[in-house]
């Protein structure tokens, strides 16, 4: 269902969105969907769903710009510098622009969440 309404909207389906391995060097078991992005005319921020598998993680990283992520199921550690927060289906999190952060399945399901990604 990839579908454009008009000129400035768009509308697709979770499940018709391809989903890709996250092939970034310190990350393991990560898949990612590609839901919103410039290429579908989103220009200041993209959203993607990423699963995590058991026992997987997302490399450790920081970058200029900020993340809003909700956590849709799952149980995951988050590291920030020497800080480590436990997060669980329901939660949210602000990772502010410049801020070391890492998503580590810490459970026995998956861990998916929405994130978002300013495109400028």
């Amino acid at each position: 269902m990839n579908k454009r309404v008009n000129t400035l909207m768009y509308i697709t389906n979770v499940d018709e969105v391809e989903e890709v391995e996250l092939r970034k060097e310190g990350a393991k078991g990560v898949k990612v969907k590609y839901l919103l992005h410039k290429g579908v005319g989103a220009k200041r921020v993209e959203l993607r769903l990423f699963t995590i598998e058991v026992g997987g993680y997302t490399p450790l990283e920081r970058h200029v710009h900020e993340h809003e992520v909700f956590i849709l199921r799952g149980k995951a550690l988050i590291k920030s510098g020497p800080t480590k927060s436990l997060v669980k289906t329901g939660d949210v999190v602000f990772i502010s622009s410049g801020e070391e952060h890492q998503f580590i399945n810490i459970g026995s399901e998956k861990v998916e969440f929405l994130c978002t990604k300013e495109t400028v």
